[in-house]
């Protein structure tokens, strides 16, 4: 529960524990908050009480006497059980209590009616509603749906590829709300937040056999996955387990032709298709052998092959090449004879066409901030979605739209000459740092090699930089010298281009 939830939780308690009015200065002394703070939890608590359709329970401020709630013996009852509910939360929704109304949905074996959902939270049916809103548009992303049987509930609606997206994209979504523990030692190979999510769905033994029999293919088949490829593998296996052991099945409609995978994968995936049989006693049909050869293709489980020996599709490496065409047109870069980013493209196009086709919303979804200064190549990516789509069939996700913004960020990197920078600033580290932070985030065409004091200025050596952006007027230096003290920080960057334009660029360089 925040602090917030946590002090006006205590403040209706002390409400409810009275009859009499309370005075603004006792509450404020109570709560250990300022009177203002506590007229804004007041409010806060006005709006709670309406979205819990609390008509009976109402907060009485009457001047010269104070604060009082104002309830019948129903509504006393009804507010006590609110308070004392562990998915107590401000009037804004709660998200811990959406993600179990979310985990009944997606782990029932049968539909759920609102009021069972509203009694099982201690909330009305109307913020059940609004929660099923939340879930069915966070079900979307997968191609699910709610549906209402009448004289039944509500149930989710969609194929098995989406239902087992789904269910890994929970356990995501767990993840991010929950840090996980520190200082315990991980049973298997997972990642330590992913055990402890799964842990509450399935037994500790089904997933470390599962475990353990990825780790068998991958010593019969000379291969190794990073912790986050082999968490993200036994995820899905698992699910997939635990899906057959109750009689669902992949669609072999849903899944390309047999002919379209890469011979390694396949027979890796026929190998631990055969282990998961015989260990889970289940029959796994082709489709599900499939189904493991995505996955293995989707995660690059081969990716340390010699590339030679591995066939690239036609239309992967006309996207690759047409891809790095476009978008060195559209900024000017050097992409176009960069042959890592275009080895690096094959790699990563391979698995990310594979796992956004046919298994739509399944991929791990990182919180990543581009830096300022990547938002131009981002834009001209996205430019590229319908050349994307007619190479491939797929429009990008997302995700993918990062990932080859990075790609292209990397390249830019790489065949780009910067000027070296050496900050002179006479503000303490912490500001240093930022200042360092911001000018580096708007000038990519620069490097900040490091940050001194001009009492530092006068040892530093001259062959560690090409110029100086000084933040403090600055005599003596051997070096061109950007004197931006004085100025604010957009007045600073212009300037800095502009002498980078003018001293540097046109004179090749010092």
């Amino acid at each position: 529960m925040r602090h917030s939830e946590k002090t006006m939780r205590k403040m209706l308690l002390a409400l409810l524990e009275r009859d009499d009015f309370v005075t603004l200065s006792s509450l404020s002394q109570t709560l250990d908050i300022s009177k203002r703070s506590v007229q804004n939890y007041l409010n806060k608590a006005d709006g709670w009480l309406m979205e819990h359709e609390l008509p009976n329970v109402r907060i009485v401020k009457k001047q010269g006497y104070g604060i009082r709630l104002e309830l019948d013996a129903e509504g006393r009852q009804t507010l006590t059980t609110l308070l004392n509910n562990q998915y107590f939360t401000l009037a804004d929704g709660s998200a811990d209590r959406r993600i179990e109304l979310l985990r009944s949905l997606i782990f029932s074996r049968e539909e759920l009616t609102i009021q069972f959902l509203a009694d099982s939270f201690y909330v009305s049916r109307f913020v059940i509603i609004s929660d099923l809103d939340w879930a069915e548009n966070w079900l979307a992303q997968y191609q699910l749906r709610l549906f209402k049987t009448q004289g039944r509930g509500i149930g989710i609606a969609g194929d098995e590829v989406a239902r087992r997206s789904a269910i890994a994209g929970f356990f995501d979504l767990c993840e991010r709300r929950e840090p996980a523990a520190v200082g315990q030692a991980d049973p298997v190979r997972l990642a330590k937040d992913r055990l402890e999510k799964m842990e509450q769905v399935y037994a500790e033994e089904d997933i470390k056999k599962v475990c353990g029999i990825i780790e068998e293919a991958e010593r019969e088949f000379d291969f190794f996955m990073g912790s986050e490829y082999f968490t993200s593998l036994a995820t899905h296996i698992t699910i997939s387990v635990f899906r057959l052991r109750h009689g669902h099945q992949i669609s072999k409609e849903f899944l390309p032709p047999d002919g379209e995978f890469p011979q390694q994968e396949m027979n890796t995936a026929r190998f631990i298709a055969g282990r998961l049989a015989d260990t889970f006693q289940i029959r796994l049909p082709e489709s599900e052998c499939t189904y493991i050869c995505i996955h293995l293709m989707s995660y690059n489980a081969f990716q340390s092959q010699i590339e030679e020996e591995r066939k690239v599709p036609e239309n992967v490496e006309l996207l690759a090449l047409q891809l790095i065409e476009a978008v060195d047109a559209e900024t000017g870069g050097r992409f176009a004879s960069d042959k890592v980013l275009f080895f690096g493209l094959l790699a990563h196009l391979q698995g990310a066409i594979y796992q956004q086709k046919e298994n739509p919303g399944s991929r791990t979804r990182h919180n990543i901030q581009l830096p300022e200064s990547c938002r131009e190549l981002c834009a001209s990516v996205k430019k590229q979605a319908p050349l994307y789509h007619r190479l491939s069939g797929v429009f990008p996700d997302q995700q993918e739209l990062i990932s080859l913004t990075l790609h292209f960020a990397l390249a830019q990197d790489r065949t780009t000459t910067k000027w070296r920078a050496l900050l002179v600033s006479n503000a303490g580290v912490i500001i240093q740092q930022n200042q360092r932070k911001f000018l580096q985030d708007c000038l990519p065409q620069i490097k900040i090699v490091d940050i001194c004091s001009p009492y530092q200025f006068s040892v530093y050596p001259d062959s560690s930089y090409d110029f100086i952006i000084s933040m403090t007027p600055l005599s003596g230096a051997a070096k061109p010298v950007a004197d931006v003290s004085h100025m604010t920080k957009a007045q600073r960057v212009q300037f800095i281009e502009e002498f980078l334009f003018e001293k540097l660029d046109n004179r090749g360089g010092v």
